[in-house]
């Protein structure tokens, strides 16, 4: 894991994206309109060459699926996301008429004086944010960070890539202080950095839309395969990476949230005994084993992870599974040429949105490929807020760039609904479990606090760091609404499916699912 000086130096394929795009706008555009200034006909060539390459970095490589989902989830014109979706491109592009004006006005000093002036605003006038005692909420071992932000609000995007660094520690709890005081000391303004990320996106080498099977097996062996203790930190003994259900409020353990939730997606694709069940993107492997332990079913999971896959063939042995329990390596477009045949239900907890925007259609046409024809299918993804303020989208493109990169395919529950019915699905239920997200991630917050001393025994302090702050904001930010999740449950669309299976099914129970007398064997070890 880098850490952001790291990141900003060298050369890596977003440096690359982003000084290309930078030479053609700001330097070969404007030559080109030098060129061609003589002719007038010929002097338009650059403005239209320029709204081409435009027009096609914002409509391949993912791009016009992200730009397309980013404006619908906004609400208003000046809502966050349509505002940094609008700017970016427009001040990309004002850039080589700016340059070509004020170099046939003044020369090119004028034109190189533009970007010391653009900084100069930057640092001065944007960066310039409110008053505040952040220094009686931070502890600033860096002295220039001290000096420009102990008096000021802090913005975000600096305040999680210095405490990531060490420059900054909170003076009390993380999670505390986010919780109850982050009005008082933060700032939610993008900065460079974030900026910078958002506009690399537009090239698909770099585009956390559109992934190949092999830039998919790179990402999920980056963030998975880091090894299991690492998971094991904070997921405890259940280790599941997904949203519990605590049934009765918050007073339940973490294991029996996880077996709560275990349970419900099992009844709600109306598993029976012999039925033939899929987990894709199955982690661990404890959905499926659950599936065959308590339901009778005969289970498959597929996972790209290494260490994730070893994991489970550990897990299926000691609980003498591997007669009901087959867990496939591989990325969920080589399904159909595994040879596993159809199955009466699937889940995907979770993992949908890691497809990427660009993929969504084609995920959701293996599914519709594996699923029988009476079959259920279940889909639990996160999502995010309609109409995002500042704070909320500040929270996802930390998301974007840090925890989940390639996890581009979170977005208001509507866009769901609309790519599962395109997929010919028919969504039977959805339910919105974000507040059941928030108790999750506060049992994980705590567990990685008590093991961080350990943790940092083997794992850089950046990463350590990184992990201590992505729980404690994801609890707030789930907490009041910013993120969340849902579980949509979907079948066919088709005259012939027997839509009465729902009828006759029992309703999910609102009250704990029993768990063996002896808890531990829920999840053994």
């Amino acid at each position: 894991m880098k850490g952001v000086d790291e990141e900003m130096k060298g050369i890596d394929p977003a440096n690359l994206a982003l000084g290309f795009l930078m030479t053609c706008f700001s330097i070969l555009a404007p030559l080109l309109m030098h060129i061609c200034a003589s002719h007038p006909v010929l002097f338009y060539l650059p403005i239209v060459m320029g709204g081409v390459a435009m027009a096609v970095i914002c409509t391949t490589g993912g791009s016009g699926e992200k730009v397309k989902v980013g404006l619908s989830m906004a609400n208003k014109w000046t809502d966050s996301t349509a505002v940094l979706i609008l700017a970016i491109p427009a001040a990309i592009a004002a850039q080589p008429v700016a340059v070509y004006s004020l170099w046939r006005l003044f020369g090119w000093w004028a034109a190189a004086a533009l970007y010391v002036g653009l900084y100069v605003a930057y640092d001065k006038v944007y960066l310039d944010t409110p008053a505040a005692t952040t220094s009686k909420f931070l502890a600033f071992s860096d002295k220039a960070l001290e000096a420009r932000w102990a008096a000021k609000k802090i913005p975000i995007c600096i305040l999680y890539e210095s405490f990531c660094e060490g420059k900054v520690a909170f003076k009390a709890d993380l999670l505390d202080t986010l919780e109850h005081h982050r009005g008082e000391f933060i700032d939610w303004r993008p900065t460079f950095t974030i900026l910078r990320f958002l506009i690399v996106q537009a090239f698909p080498q770099v585009s956390s839309s559109f992934k190949s099977l092999v830039a998919t097996k790179h990402e999920i062996a980056d963030h998975y395969d880091r090894g299991n203790d690492f998971f094991r930190a904070f997921l405890g003994p259940s280790m599941i990476y997904t949203c519990g259900i605590f049934h009765g409020g918050k007073g339940q353990t973490l294991e029996e949230a996880q077996f709560n939730k275990l349970n419900t997606v099992c009844q709600k694709v109306l598993c029976e005994p012999g039925d033939k069940f899929l987990d894709i993107g199955c982690g661990w492997g404890t959905l499926a084993r659950h599936a065959a332990k308590y339901h009778g079913c005969q289970s498959t999971g597929i996972t790209l992870s290494v260490e994730g896959k070893k994991w489970c063939d550990m897990k299926n042995a000691l609980e003498k599974l591997t007669d009901k329990v087959n867990i496939v390596f591989g990325d969920y477009r080589e399904l159909p040429s595994k040879g596993t045949g159809r199955f009466k239900r699937i889940a995907s907890i979770e993992m949908a949105e890691h497809v990427g925007l660009e993929n969504f259609q084609t995920y959701l046409g293996i599914v519709n490929e594996l699923l029988e024809d009476d079959g259920v299918f279940l889909m639990q993804v996160s999502g995010l807020r309609k109409g995002s303020n500042w704070e909320d989208t500040a929270w996802g493109l930390f998301m974007s760039k840090y925890i989940f990169p390639g996890a581009d395919a979170s977005t208001p529950l509507n866009w769901y609904v609309l790519e599962m019915e395109r997929a010919g699905f028919e969504v039977q239920s959805c339910e919105t479990i974000g507040r059941h997200y928030s108790h999750t991630m506060r049992t994980w917050y705590t567990n990685w606090v008590s093991n961080m001393p350990e943790m940092r025994k083997k794992y850089p302090d950046f990463l350590v760091n990184l992990w201590h702050i992505f729980l404690g904001w994801s609890v707030v930010a789930a907490g009041y609404g910013s993120a969340t999740c849902y579980q949509l449950v979907a079948h066919k669309n088709t005259y012939t499916f027997p839509r009465d299976a729902f009828i006759k099914a029992e309703h999910v129970k609102a009250a704990p699912y029993n768990m063996p007398a002896n808890k531990g064997d829920a999840f053994p070890e």
